[in-house]
């Protein structure tokens, strides 16, 4: 049985488009998005079929507090970040929040792969990134989950905060991240 179907496999194969047509229709597959089919009982995934349309793109901020369990929130729309000059799409027509990191160092900055609750993997920043991005846009992030970061971060067994010191000086932000107590 067929869980999901790529178009893009159907295009680097050479596969002619009236196979894929007939292949879908024959396992009773549904349109979830353009380029992306599922079983009609396969659960949708946002993160996993935005992501897969769009690789580019980092889950960011309030997406990626909620990917690492940093929150417990489910954001109302996904937030991500992409390299300059990389817009596959409008984002004024789009239920996406878009930020564009303009220096690549500090966009390849603790990228990870993490698996959604639905257990598919996307690219979403790590711990020490998602912090500095939160604490260097605070103005911006909705005070209770900037809070609950924080807090939830502090508490991590496994959280680095050597790396968070040497992001936050990357990233401009040292005397910010330096004066809260972890």
């Amino acid at each position: 049985m067929v869980d999901i179907l790529r178009t893009d496999r159907q295009k680097k194969n050479k596969i002619p488009s009236w196979f894929l047509t007939d292949f879908v229709r024959k396992n009773n597959l549904v349109k979830i998005d353009k380029v992306f089919f599922a079983a009609e009982n396969w659960i949708q995934d946002d993160y996993f079929v935005f992501q897969y349309k769009y690789p580019k793109y980092v889950y960011s901020f309030e997406s990626a507090l909620y990917l690492l369990n940093l929150t417990d929130n489910l954001p109302a729309i996904l937030e991500v970040t992409g390299q300059k000059n990389y817009r596959p799409f409008n984002p004024k027509f789009s239920s996406v929040i878009t930020h564009t990191d303009s220096k690549p160092e500090i966009f390849n900055l603790g990228i990870t792969e993490i698996e959604t609750n639905l257990g598919n993997i996307v690219r979403t920043y790590n711990y020490e990134k998602t912090i500095c991005d939160i604490i260097k846009r605070s103005a911006t992030i909705d005070s209770e989950n900037y809070i609950k970061a924080i807090r939830n971060y502090s508490k991590q067994t496994n959280k680095n905060t050597g790396l968070l010191i040497e992001y936050s000086k990357k990233m401009g932000i040292y005397t910010k991240v330096s004066e809260i107590r972890w």
